[in-house]
Protein backbone atom coordinates (compact mmCIF):
# COMPACT_ATOMS: atom_id res chain seq x y z
CA UNK A 1 0.00 0.00 0.00
CA UNK A 2 1.34 3.33 -1.11
CA UNK A 3 2.13 5.77 1.68
CA UNK A 4 0.89 9.15 1.89
CA UNK A 5 3.90 11.68 1.99
CA UNK A 6 3.90 14.23 4.09
CA UNK A 7 3.83 16.86 1.20
CA UNK A 8 1.14 15.42 0.42
CA UNK A 9 -0.75 15.34 3.36
CA UNK A 10 -0.40 19.25 3.94
CA UNK A 11 -1.01 19.93 0.17
CA UNK A 12 -4.47 18.03 1.24
CA UNK A 13 -5.16 20.10 4.39
CA UNK A 14 -4.13 23.16 2.72
CA UNK A 15 -6.39 22.92 -0.28
CA UNK A 16 -9.32 21.34 2.06
CA UNK A 17 -9.05 24.40 4.26
CA UNK A 18 -8.53 26.23 1.48
CA UNK A 19 -11.59 25.53 -0.47
CA UNK A 20 -13.73 24.40 2.42
CA UNK A 21 -13.22 28.08 3.50
CA UNK A 22 -14.65 29.47 0.04
CA UNK A 23 -17.30 26.92 -0.28
CA UNK A 24 -18.63 27.98 2.88
CA UNK A 25 -17.96 31.46 2.55
CA UNK A 26 -19.54 31.18 -0.90
CA UNK A 27 -22.47 29.14 -0.14
CA UNK A 28 -23.13 31.79 2.80
CA UNK A 29 -23.04 34.41 0.36
CA UNK A 30 -25.23 32.46 -2.33
CA UNK A 31 -27.75 32.09 0.14
CA UNK A 32 -27.81 34.98 2.16
CA UNK A 33 -28.14 36.81 -1.29
CA UNK A 34 -30.66 34.43 -2.31
CA UNK A 35 -32.67 34.89 0.98
CA UNK A 36 -32.53 39.04 0.78
CA UNK A 37 -33.61 38.60 -3.29
CA UNK A 38 -36.64 36.14 -2.62
CA UNK A 39 -37.56 38.80 0.18
CA UNK A 40 -37.09 41.96 -1.99
CA UNK A 41 -39.46 39.85 -4.72
CA UNK A 42 -42.08 39.10 -1.96
CA UNK A 43 -41.37 42.97 -0.80
CA UNK A 44 -42.43 43.85 -4.65
CA UNK A 45 -45.09 41.19 -4.65
CA UNK A 46 -46.72 42.62 -2.16
CA UNK A 47 -46.37 46.34 -3.09
CA UNK A 48 -48.23 45.44 -6.42
CA UNK A 49 -50.36 43.41 -4.86
CA UNK A 50 -51.86 46.06 -2.53
CA UNK A 51 -51.47 48.39 -5.06
CA UNK A 52 -53.84 46.17 -7.79
CA UNK A 53 -56.51 45.73 -4.21
CA UNK A 54 -56.21 49.40 -4.07
CA UNK A 55 -57.27 49.63 -7.63
CA UNK A 56 -59.71 47.17 -8.02
CA UNK A 57 -61.45 48.27 -4.99
CA UNK A 58 -61.28 51.82 -5.85
CA UNK A 59 -62.52 51.03 -9.37
CA UNK A 60 -65.86 48.56 -7.86
CA UNK A 61 -66.51 51.33 -5.19
CA UNK A 62 -66.77 53.68 -8.22
CA UNK A 63 -69.42 51.33 -9.82
CA UNK A 64 -71.36 51.56 -6.87
CA UNK A 65 -71.27 54.46 -6.46
CA UNK A 66 -72.28 55.56 -9.84
CA UNK A 67 -74.91 52.83 -9.96
CA UNK A 68 -76.11 54.09 -6.46
CA UNK A 69 -76.33 58.05 -8.02
CA UNK A 70 -78.45 56.26 -11.30
CA UNK A 71 -80.34 54.72 -8.83
CA UNK A 72 -81.52 57.99 -6.88
CA UNK A 73 -82.13 59.87 -10.23
CA UNK A 74 -85.45 60.99 -10.89
CA UNK A 75 -85.33 59.31 -14.03
CA UNK A 76 -84.95 55.99 -12.95
CA UNK A 77 -87.32 57.00 -10.18
CA UNK A 78 -89.92 57.69 -12.99
CA UNK A 79 -89.14 54.56 -14.70
CA UNK A 80 -89.34 52.41 -11.70
CA UNK A 81 -92.86 53.97 -11.03
CA UNK A 82 -94.16 53.86 -14.24
CA UNK A 83 -93.46 50.39 -14.83
CA UNK A 84 -94.75 48.82 -11.66
CA UNK A 85 -98.13 50.80 -13.12
CA UNK A 86 -98.11 48.46 -16.05
CA UNK A 87 -99.53 44.92 -16.00
CA UNK A 88 -97.54 42.34 -15.88
CA UNK A 89 -98.15 41.53 -20.23
CA UNK A 90 -96.86 44.59 -20.61
CA UNK A 91 -93.49 44.30 -18.84
CA UNK A 92 -92.55 41.74 -21.09
CA UNK A 93 -91.72 44.09 -23.87
CA UNK A 94 -88.32 46.22 -23.90
CA UNK A 95 -87.91 49.63 -22.08
CA UNK A 96 -89.00 53.05 -23.31
CA UNK A 97 -85.97 55.14 -24.38
CA UNK A 98 -85.95 57.43 -21.84
CA UNK A 99 -83.40 56.56 -19.35
CA UNK A 100 -82.12 60.15 -18.74
CA UNK A 101 -78.18 60.56 -19.24
CA UNK A 102 -77.10 56.59 -19.68
CA UNK A 103 -73.85 55.46 -17.34
CA UNK A 104 -70.90 55.58 -19.27
CA UNK A 105 -70.85 52.47 -22.01
CA UNK A 106 -66.79 52.09 -21.54
CA UNK A 107 -67.37 50.48 -18.05
CA UNK A 108 -71.05 49.15 -18.40
CA UNK A 109 -73.11 46.94 -21.33
CA UNK A 110 -76.39 47.61 -20.08
CA UNK A 111 -78.57 47.52 -17.03
CA UNK A 112 -81.60 45.38 -15.59
CA UNK A 113 -83.64 47.10 -13.23
CA UNK A 114 -85.35 44.14 -10.74
CA UNK A 115 -88.01 43.49 -8.29
CA UNK A 116 -87.38 43.07 -4.88
CA UNK A 117 -87.85 39.33 -5.78
CA UNK A 118 -84.99 39.32 -8.47
CA UNK A 119 -87.76 39.35 -11.06
CA UNK A 120 -86.63 41.43 -13.88
CA UNK A 121 -88.48 44.36 -14.92
CA UNK A 122 -86.55 46.60 -17.56
CA UNK A 123 -83.60 45.22 -19.89
CA UNK A 124 -81.71 47.20 -22.24
CA UNK A 125 -80.52 43.90 -23.90
CA UNK A 126 -83.04 41.04 -24.68
CA UNK A 127 -79.95 39.22 -23.87
CA UNK A 128 -79.67 40.17 -20.58
CA UNK A 129 -80.52 37.36 -17.79
CA UNK A 130 -79.79 36.87 -14.54
CA UNK A 131 -78.24 33.16 -13.48
CA UNK A 132 -79.83 31.79 -10.93
CA UNK A 133 -76.78 32.02 -8.46
CA UNK A 134 -76.76 35.82 -9.29
CA UNK A 135 -80.28 35.22 -8.15
CA UNK A 136 -79.25 34.08 -5.19
CA UNK A 137 -76.63 36.22 -4.57
CA UNK A 138 -78.74 39.07 -4.99
CA UNK A 139 -81.50 38.13 -2.28
CA UNK A 140 -78.57 37.44 -0.04
CA UNK A 141 -77.49 40.97 -0.20
CA UNK A 142 -80.90 42.94 -0.98
CA UNK A 143 -82.76 40.70 1.90
CA UNK A 144 -80.61 41.81 4.17
CA UNK A 145 -80.50 45.32 4.07
CA UNK A 146 -77.92 46.41 5.12
CA UNK A 147 -76.16 47.48 1.79
CA UNK A 148 -77.77 49.93 -0.56
CA UNK A 149 -75.42 49.22 -2.93
CA UNK A 150 -72.91 45.85 -3.68
CA UNK A 151 -72.02 43.96 -6.63
CA UNK A 152 -73.48 40.52 -7.45
CA UNK A 153 -70.44 37.80 -8.87
CA UNK A 154 -70.53 36.40 -12.14
CA UNK A 155 -72.79 33.37 -12.53
CA UNK A 156 -71.52 30.18 -10.94
CA UNK A 157 -73.24 27.39 -13.09
CA UNK A 158 -75.55 27.29 -16.04
CA UNK A 159 -75.04 29.98 -18.90
CA UNK A 160 -71.43 31.24 -17.65
CA UNK A 161 -71.65 34.56 -19.78
CA UNK A 162 -68.60 36.82 -18.77
CA UNK A 163 -70.48 39.78 -19.48
CA UNK A 164 -73.03 39.51 -16.28
CA UNK A 165 -71.43 41.39 -13.37
CA UNK A 166 -73.83 43.37 -11.78
CA UNK A 167 -73.34 46.48 -9.50
CA UNK A 168 -76.91 46.98 -7.91
CA UNK A 169 -78.24 49.53 -5.91
CA UNK A 170 -81.72 49.84 -4.32
CA UNK A 171 -84.42 52.10 -6.07
CA UNK A 172 -86.79 53.93 -3.05
CA UNK A 173 -90.12 55.36 -4.06
CA UNK A 174 -91.43 57.38 -1.08
CA UNK A 175 -89.11 55.29 1.11
CA UNK A 176 -89.31 52.63 0.27
CA UNK A 177 -87.24 50.02 -2.00
CA UNK A 178 -89.37 48.93 -4.72
CA UNK A 179 -86.84 48.09 -7.19
CA UNK A 180 -83.00 47.65 -8.09
CA UNK A 181 -80.60 49.03 -10.38
CA UNK A 182 -78.56 46.29 -12.11
CA UNK A 183 -75.33 47.91 -13.95
CA UNK A 184 -74.05 45.20 -16.18
CA UNK A 185 -69.67 45.81 -15.86
CA UNK A 186 -67.85 45.15 -18.35
CA UNK A 187 -65.52 42.03 -17.68
CA UNK A 188 -62.92 43.60 -19.85
CA UNK A 189 -62.60 46.96 -17.97
CA UNK A 190 -60.84 45.05 -14.53
CA UNK A 191 -58.03 44.00 -16.91
CA UNK A 192 -57.18 47.49 -17.38
CA UNK A 193 -54.63 47.76 -14.12
CA UNK A 194 -54.51 43.02 -13.61
CA UNK A 195 -53.82 42.29 -16.91
CA UNK A 196 -49.52 42.48 -17.39
CA UNK A 197 -48.09 43.15 -20.84
CA UNK A 198 -44.97 43.48 -20.40
CA UNK A 199 -41.77 43.76 -18.00
CA UNK A 200 -41.54 47.54 -17.66
CA UNK A 201 -44.54 46.71 -14.86
CA UNK A 202 -41.98 45.17 -12.02
CA UNK A 203 -43.45 41.39 -12.83
CA UNK A 204 -40.93 41.07 -15.54
CA UNK A 205 -41.74 38.31 -18.38
CA UNK A 206 -43.40 35.82 -15.93
CA UNK A 207 -45.29 37.96 -13.40
CA UNK A 208 -48.64 38.63 -13.07
CA UNK A 209 -51.66 39.81 -11.05
CA UNK A 210 -54.77 38.16 -11.01
CA UNK A 211 -58.01 37.76 -9.04
CA UNK A 212 -59.75 34.28 -8.18
CA UNK A 213 -63.70 33.89 -7.26
CA UNK A 214 -64.91 31.48 -3.47
CA UNK A 215 -65.43 28.59 -6.78
CA UNK A 216 -61.63 28.95 -7.39
CA UNK A 217 -62.20 30.15 -11.16
CA UNK A 218 -60.57 33.10 -12.15
CA UNK A 219 -62.29 36.65 -12.08
CA UNK A 220 -59.41 38.41 -14.32
CA UNK A 221 -57.42 37.66 -17.48
CA UNK A 222 -54.92 35.62 -17.52
CA UNK A 223 -51.41 36.53 -18.55
CA UNK A 224 -51.09 32.93 -20.19
CA UNK A 225 -53.75 31.82 -21.32
CA UNK A 226 -57.02 33.30 -23.13
CA UNK A 227 -60.14 33.61 -22.12
CA UNK A 228 -59.39 32.58 -18.77
CA UNK A 229 -62.12 34.22 -17.16
CA UNK A 230 -64.98 32.23 -15.64
CA UNK A 231 -62.74 29.19 -17.03
CA UNK A 232 -59.96 28.67 -15.42
CA UNK A 233 -59.74 26.64 -12.12
CA UNK A 234 -56.95 27.86 -9.70
CA UNK A 235 -57.13 25.71 -6.83
CA UNK A 236 -53.30 26.33 -4.96
CA UNK A 237 -52.83 27.00 -1.38
CA UNK A 238 -52.47 30.66 -1.35
CA UNK A 239 -56.22 30.91 -2.59
CA UNK A 240 -57.30 28.79 0.17
CA UNK A 241 -55.59 31.08 2.38
CA UNK A 242 -56.58 33.97 0.77
CA UNK A 243 -60.22 32.66 0.69
CA UNK A 244 -60.12 32.18 4.01
CA UNK A 245 -59.03 35.47 4.80
CA UNK A 246 -55.38 35.63 5.16
CA UNK A 247 -52.56 37.50 3.16
CA UNK A 248 -49.21 35.98 3.24
CA UNK A 249 -46.59 35.28 0.61
CA UNK A 250 -45.28 31.47 -0.11
CA UNK A 251 -43.83 29.61 -2.94
CA UNK A 252 -45.60 26.98 -4.36
CA UNK A 253 -46.64 25.67 -7.97
CA UNK A 254 -49.20 28.09 -9.93
CA UNK A 255 -52.23 26.99 -12.05
CA UNK A 256 -49.91 25.69 -14.73
CA UNK A 257 -48.22 23.96 -12.30
CA UNK A 258 -44.97 25.74 -12.56
CA UNK A 259 -42.77 27.21 -9.25
CA UNK A 260 -43.61 30.94 -8.44
CA UNK A 261 -43.28 33.23 -5.60
CA UNK A 262 -46.44 34.53 -4.51
CA UNK A 263 -48.19 36.90 -2.63
CA UNK A 264 -51.93 36.71 -2.02
CA UNK A 265 -54.84 38.33 0.01
CA UNK A 266 -58.62 38.99 -0.18
CA UNK A 267 -60.55 41.77 -1.71
CA UNK A 268 -63.06 44.01 0.42
CA UNK A 269 -65.79 44.57 -2.49
CA UNK A 270 -69.22 44.76 -1.20
CA UNK A 271 -70.90 41.64 -2.40
CA UNK A 272 -67.77 39.93 -3.75
CA UNK A 273 -65.64 37.23 -2.07
CA UNK A 274 -62.87 37.49 -4.43
CA UNK A 275 -59.08 37.14 -3.66
CA UNK A 276 -56.15 38.86 -5.52
CA UNK A 277 -52.57 37.14 -6.33
CA UNK A 278 -49.31 38.82 -7.55
CA UNK A 279 -47.33 35.52 -8.31
CA UNK A 280 -43.80 35.77 -11.02
CA UNK A 281 -41.93 32.49 -11.76
CA UNK A 282 -39.08 31.62 -8.93
CA UNK A 283 -36.62 30.90 -11.97
CA UNK A 284 -37.18 34.50 -13.21
CA UNK A 285 -37.33 36.23 -9.72
CA UNK A 286 -34.10 34.11 -8.93
CA UNK A 287 -32.08 34.59 -12.27
CA UNK A 288 -30.07 37.37 -10.38
CA UNK A 289 -28.80 34.94 -8.18
CA UNK A 290 -27.24 32.44 -11.01
CA UNK A 291 -24.01 34.56 -12.06
CA UNK A 292 -23.30 35.03 -7.76
CA UNK A 293 -23.53 31.01 -8.10
CA UNK A 294 -21.22 30.50 -11.30
CA UNK A 295 -18.92 33.55 -10.24
CA UNK A 296 -18.57 31.44 -6.84
CA UNK A 297 -18.27 28.39 -8.68
CA UNK A 298 -15.58 29.86 -10.69
CA UNK A 299 -13.87 31.72 -7.56
CA UNK A 300 -13.82 28.55 -6.28
CA UNK A 301 -11.85 26.36 -9.09
CA UNK A 302 -9.46 28.96 -9.91
CA UNK A 303 -8.35 29.78 -6.00
CA UNK A 304 -8.83 25.94 -5.57
CA UNK A 305 -5.89 25.78 -8.28
CA UNK A 306 -4.14 28.40 -6.54
CA UNK A 307 -4.17 27.22 -3.44
CA UNK A 308 -3.14 23.75 -4.63
CA UNK A 309 0.28 25.27 -6.11
CA UNK A 310 1.01 27.59 -3.39
CA UNK A 311 0.36 25.28 -0.48
CA UNK A 312 2.60 22.37 -2.82
CA UNK A 313 5.22 25.25 -2.81
CA UNK A 314 5.03 26.14 0.79
CA UNK A 315 4.86 21.92 1.89
CA UNK A 316 7.65 21.66 -0.27
CA UNK A 317 9.71 24.21 1.46
CA UNK A 318 8.79 23.06 4.98
CA UNK A 319 9.23 18.96 3.78
CA UNK A 320 12.72 19.58 1.30
CA UNK A 321 14.40 19.66 4.48
CA UNK A 322 13.11 16.66 6.35
CA UNK A 323 13.31 14.87 3.34
CA UNK A 324 16.98 15.58 3.57
CA UNK A 325 16.97 14.61 7.37
CA UNK A 326 15.30 11.38 6.35
CA UNK A 327 17.37 10.10 3.44
CA UNK A 328 20.23 11.61 5.78
CA UNK A 329 18.82 9.02 8.74
CA UNK A 330 18.41 5.66 6.34
CA UNK A 331 21.71 6.34 5.30
CA UNK A 332 23.09 6.26 9.16
CA UNK A 333 21.21 4.05 10.18
CA UNK A 334 22.30 1.63 7.12
CA UNK A 335 25.78 2.08 8.74
CA UNK A 336 27.01 4.45 6.18
CA UNK A 337 28.83 8.54 6.81
CA UNK A 338 26.53 11.29 5.48
CA UNK A 339 27.89 14.96 5.20
CA UNK A 340 26.21 17.71 6.80
CA UNK A 341 23.07 18.55 6.35
CA UNK A 342 22.33 22.52 5.16
CA UNK A 343 20.43 24.13 7.89
CA UNK A 344 17.97 26.45 5.70
CA UNK A 345 15.77 28.49 8.23
CA UNK A 346 16.60 29.26 11.65
CA UNK A 347 13.16 27.38 12.90
CA UNK A 348 12.36 24.28 14.55
CA UNK A 349 13.16 22.48 12.03
CA UNK A 350 16.59 24.36 11.70
CA UNK A 351 17.33 23.37 15.16
CA UNK A 352 16.44 19.45 14.44
CA UNK A 353 18.41 19.83 11.80
CA UNK A 354 21.37 21.14 13.58
CA UNK A 355 21.01 18.78 16.70
CA UNK A 356 20.97 15.56 14.10
CA UNK A 357 24.14 16.96 12.44
CA UNK A 358 25.66 16.49 16.20
CA UNK A 359 23.82 13.51 15.96
CA UNK A 360 25.57 12.24 13.03
CA UNK A 361 29.15 13.62 14.10
CA UNK A 362 29.12 11.88 17.09
CA UNK A 363 28.10 8.78 15.55
CA UNK A 364 30.17 9.13 12.55
CA UNK A 365 33.52 10.03 15.34
CA UNK A 366 32.38 6.82 16.81
CA UNK A 367 32.03 4.67 14.35
CA UNK A 368 35.10 5.39 13.12
CA UNK A 369 36.72 5.41 16.08
CA UNK A 370 35.31 1.50 16.56
CA UNK A 371 36.40 0.92 13.16
CA UNK A 372 40.28 1.86 13.98
CA UNK A 373 39.98 -0.24 17.23
CA UNK A 374 38.43 -3.04 14.90
CA UNK A 375 41.46 -2.78 12.65
CA UNK A 376 44.04 -2.72 14.97
CA UNK A 377 42.22 -5.39 16.52
CA UNK A 378 42.08 -7.29 13.63
CA UNK A 379 45.75 -6.65 12.45
CA UNK A 380 47.08 -7.32 15.88
CA UNK A 381 45.47 -10.59 15.44
CA UNK A 382 46.50 -11.39 12.11
CA UNK A 383 50.35 -10.25 12.54
CA UNK A 384 50.06 -11.95 15.87
CA UNK A 385 49.05 -14.95 13.65
CA UNK A 386 52.24 -14.04 10.74
CA UNK A 387 54.54 -14.21 13.82
CA UNK A 388 53.53 -17.16 15.24
CA UNK A 389 53.24 -19.18 12.04
CA UNK A 390 56.85 -17.60 11.41
CA UNK A 391 58.27 -18.59 15.15
CA UNK A 392 56.64 -21.82 14.35
CA UNK A 393 57.83 -22.23 10.82
CA UNK A 394 61.78 -21.58 12.23
CA UNK A 395 61.24 -23.48 15.35
CA UNK A 396 60.23 -26.75 12.85
CA UNK A 397 62.98 -25.55 10.76
CA UNK A 398 65.52 -25.12 12.55
CA UNK A 399 64.50 -28.09 15.51
CA UNK A 400 62.60 -30.68 14.41
CA UNK A 401 63.95 -30.56 10.52
CA UNK A 402 67.45 -30.35 11.72
CA UNK A 403 67.18 -33.21 14.39
CA UNK A 404 65.31 -34.96 11.81
CA UNK A 405 68.13 -34.54 9.40
CA UNK A 406 70.40 -35.53 11.83
CA UNK A 407 68.16 -39.11 12.42
CA UNK A 408 68.31 -39.45 8.79
CA UNK A 409 72.15 -39.00 8.59
CA UNK A 410 72.27 -41.00 11.64
CA UNK A 411 70.36 -43.96 10.15
CA UNK A 412 72.33 -43.64 6.80
CA UNK A 413 75.54 -44.62 8.78
CA UNK A 414 74.20 -47.61 9.85
CA UNK A 415 72.94 -48.81 6.54
CA UNK A 416 76.29 -50.93 5.35
CA UNK A 417 76.62 -51.83 9.19
CA UNK A 418 74.10 -54.21 9.90
CA UNK A 419 73.00 -57.51 8.97
CA UNK A 420 71.76 -58.25 5.70
CA UNK A 421 68.67 -59.47 6.90
CA UNK A 422 67.71 -56.33 8.50
CA UNK A 423 68.86 -53.51 5.98
CA UNK A 424 66.03 -53.76 3.49
CA UNK A 425 63.85 -52.68 7.52
CA UNK A 426 66.41 -50.08 7.51
CA UNK A 427 66.17 -49.11 3.58
CA UNK A 428 62.02 -48.37 4.90
CA UNK A 429 63.12 -46.95 7.98
CA UNK A 430 65.12 -44.47 6.31
CA UNK A 431 62.53 -43.62 3.73
CA UNK A 432 59.65 -42.95 6.43
CA UNK A 433 62.40 -40.07 7.57
CA UNK A 434 63.03 -38.88 4.31
CA UNK A 435 59.15 -38.29 3.64
CA UNK A 436 58.81 -36.73 7.64
CA UNK A 437 61.76 -34.43 6.06
CA UNK A 438 60.04 -33.07 3.22
CA UNK A 439 56.18 -32.74 5.38
CA UNK A 440 57.86 -30.50 7.80
CA UNK A 441 59.83 -28.70 5.34
CA UNK A 442 56.68 -28.08 3.54
CA UNK A 443 54.91 -27.73 6.41
CA UNK A 444 57.22 -24.57 7.47
CA UNK A 445 57.47 -23.42 3.67
CA UNK A 446 53.82 -23.13 4.43
CA UNK A 447 54.07 -21.11 7.46
CA UNK A 448 56.38 -19.06 6.39
CA UNK A 449 57.30 -19.14 2.45
CA UNK A 450 61.07 -18.42 2.22
CA UNK A 451 60.56 -17.23 -1.30
CA UNK A 452 58.60 -14.08 0.01
CA UNK A 453 61.37 -12.67 1.48
CA UNK A 454 64.42 -14.32 -0.87
CA UNK A 455 62.95 -14.04 -4.55
CA UNK A 456 59.58 -11.75 -3.97
CA UNK A 457 55.67 -11.54 -4.21
CA UNK A 458 55.38 -12.63 -7.85
CA UNK A 459 57.81 -15.82 -7.73
CA UNK A 460 56.55 -16.72 -4.21
CA UNK A 461 52.81 -16.62 -5.48
CA UNK A 462 54.03 -18.66 -8.70
CA UNK A 463 54.83 -21.19 -6.60
CA UNK A 464 51.69 -21.73 -5.06
CA UNK A 465 50.30 -21.84 -8.23
CA UNK A 466 53.18 -24.52 -9.37
CA UNK A 467 52.08 -26.43 -5.77
CA UNK A 468 48.40 -26.29 -6.50
CA UNK A 469 49.32 -27.93 -9.78
CA UNK A 470 51.48 -30.31 -9.00
CA UNK A 471 49.43 -31.72 -6.05
CA UNK A 472 45.90 -31.70 -7.33
CA UNK A 473 46.54 -31.35 -11.20
CA UNK A 474 44.64 -27.91 -11.18
CA UNK A 475 46.04 -25.97 -14.70
CA UNK A 476 46.75 -22.79 -13.54
CA UNK A 477 47.60 -19.40 -15.68
CA UNK A 478 49.53 -16.46 -13.93
CA UNK A 479 49.17 -13.22 -15.91
CA UNK A 480 51.21 -9.84 -15.36
CA UNK A 481 53.16 -8.90 -12.91
CA UNK A 482 52.89 -7.80 -9.12
CA UNK A 483 55.39 -4.81 -8.79
CA UNK A 484 56.38 -5.76 -4.82
CA UNK A 485 58.89 -3.02 -4.46
CA UNK A 486 56.55 -0.52 -3.86
CA UNK A 487 54.68 -2.76 -1.09
CA UNK A 488 56.03 -2.96 2.53
CA UNK A 489 57.05 -6.17 3.97
CA UNK A 490 53.20 -6.42 5.89
CA UNK A 491 51.50 -5.11 2.53
CA UNK A 492 53.14 -8.19 0.81
CA UNK A 493 52.95 -10.64 3.40
CA UNK A 494 48.74 -9.88 3.24
CA UNK A 495 48.98 -10.09 0.01
CA UNK A 496 50.95 -13.54 -0.06
CA UNK A 497 48.03 -14.79 2.38
CA UNK A 498 45.05 -13.78 0.18
CA UNK A 499 46.27 -15.80 -2.62
CA UNK A 500 47.26 -18.71 -0.29
CA UNK A 501 43.68 -18.68 1.08
CA UNK A 502 42.25 -18.51 -2.20
CA UNK A 503 43.97 -21.07 -3.84
CA UNK A 504 43.60 -23.28 -0.68
CA UNK A 505 39.71 -22.76 -1.06
CA UNK A 506 39.92 -23.60 -4.96
CA UNK A 507 41.78 -26.94 -3.88
CA UNK A 508 39.55 -27.75 -1.06
CA UNK A 509 36.30 -26.87 -2.06
CA UNK A 510 35.61 -25.99 -6.01
CA UNK A 511 35.92 -28.82 -8.11
CA UNK A 512 37.62 -26.89 -10.58
CA UNK A 513 40.08 -27.88 -13.44
CA UNK A 514 41.38 -24.51 -14.39
CA UNK A 515 42.31 -21.25 -12.18
CA UNK A 516 43.46 -18.20 -13.54
CA UNK A 517 45.37 -15.21 -12.24
CA UNK A 518 45.89 -12.17 -13.68
CA UNK A 519 47.58 -9.41 -11.82
CA UNK A 520 47.96 -5.33 -13.13
CA UNK A 521 47.95 -1.80 -11.81
CA UNK A 522 45.52 0.46 -12.88
CA UNK A 523 46.99 3.86 -11.48
CA UNK A 524 47.15 3.81 -7.97
CA UNK A 525 45.73 0.45 -7.68
CA UNK A 526 46.75 -3.01 -7.53
CA UNK A 527 44.13 -5.06 -8.73
CA UNK A 528 43.92 -9.02 -8.55
CA UNK A 529 41.64 -11.34 -9.80
CA UNK A 530 41.57 -15.07 -9.18
CA UNK A 531 39.16 -17.29 -11.33
CA UNK A 532 37.92 -20.64 -11.50
CA UNK A 533 35.66 -23.25 -13.67
CA UNK A 534 34.37 -24.90 -10.56
CA UNK A 535 30.97 -25.36 -9.35
CA UNK A 536 30.76 -22.12 -7.03
CA UNK A 537 28.77 -21.54 -4.45
CA UNK A 538 25.67 -19.26 -3.18
CA UNK A 539 27.28 -16.36 -1.44
CA UNK A 540 24.91 -15.98 1.51
CA UNK A 541 26.05 -19.71 2.65
CA UNK A 542 29.41 -19.56 1.93
CA UNK A 543 29.78 -16.14 3.69
CA UNK A 544 28.14 -17.21 6.81
CA UNK A 545 30.35 -20.22 6.74
CA UNK A 546 33.55 -19.58 8.56
CA UNK A 547 35.59 -22.87 6.66
CA UNK A 548 35.81 -21.20 3.11
CA UNK A 549 38.12 -18.68 4.51
CA UNK A 550 36.23 -15.98 2.64
CA UNK A 551 36.05 -13.20 5.60
CA UNK A 552 39.86 -13.81 5.47
CA UNK A 553 40.14 -12.52 2.27
CA UNK A 554 37.73 -9.48 2.83
CA UNK A 555 39.79 -8.41 6.61
CA UNK A 556 43.39 -8.79 4.92
CA UNK A 557 42.21 -6.60 2.34
CA UNK A 558 40.73 -4.32 4.18
CA UNK A 559 43.81 -3.90 6.46
CA UNK A 560 45.19 -2.67 3.46
CA UNK A 561 42.36 -0.08 2.70
CA UNK A 562 41.38 -2.00 -0.36
CA UNK A 563 38.36 -4.43 -1.17
CA UNK A 564 37.71 -7.81 -2.01
CA UNK A 565 34.81 -8.44 -4.27
CA UNK A 566 33.27 -12.11 -4.58
CA UNK A 567 31.24 -13.47 -7.88
CA UNK A 568 29.85 -16.76 -7.89
CA UNK A 569 26.74 -18.59 -8.01
CA UNK A 570 26.31 -22.33 -7.87
CA UNK A 571 26.99 -24.21 -11.14
CA UNK A 572 29.06 -21.11 -12.20
CA UNK A 573 32.30 -21.02 -11.23
CA UNK A 574 33.86 -18.12 -8.70
CA UNK A 575 36.04 -14.59 -9.33
CA UNK A 576 37.61 -13.35 -6.26
CA UNK A 577 38.26 -9.58 -7.40
CA UNK A 578 40.62 -7.86 -5.09
CA UNK A 579 41.74 -3.94 -5.55
CA UNK A 580 44.52 -2.08 -3.04
CA UNK A 581 45.64 1.45 -3.25
CA UNK A 582 49.16 2.05 -3.14
CA UNK A 583 49.97 5.21 -0.80
CA UNK A 584 53.09 6.11 1.57
CA UNK A 585 52.04 3.45 4.91
CA UNK A 586 52.66 0.54 2.24
CA UNK A 587 55.86 1.82 1.12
Amino acid sequence: MKRTTLTEKMVLYFLALGIGSIVITGMFSFFSARKALLERTYDQLTSIRLARKTQIENFFSERMRETEFYATSDAVIRLVSNTLLKSPHELTSFPVPDFGSFPDSAFYSGYVILNPRGKVLIKNDPDSALNQSQIDDFHLFAGNGTQRSFMVDYPGSGNRSVGQLLSVSAVNVTGKTVAYLALIVRSEKTNDFMLEVGPANGLGYSGETYLVGPDHLMRSQSRFIPNSIMRTKVSTKPVEKALAGASGIAQVNDYRGIEVLSSFGPVNIGGLSWVILAEIDYREATSAIYPIRNSIMFLTIFTGIAFFIISFMISSSITRPLKKLKDAAVELGEGRSVPMVKIQADDEIGALTDAFNRMAININEKDEALKAERHIRLRSAIDGQDQERQRLSREMHDGIGQSMIAVRLRLGALENRVPEITRHELQTIIAMADNLIDEVRAISNALMPPALAEFGLTTAIRNLCNNLTGNYGIETTFGGDIPGQVLGKKARLYIFRIFQEALNNVSKHSGATIVKIECHQKGNLLCFSITDNGKGMDLNTACSSSGHGLNNIRERASLLKGEATILSSPGSGTTIQIEIPINKSML
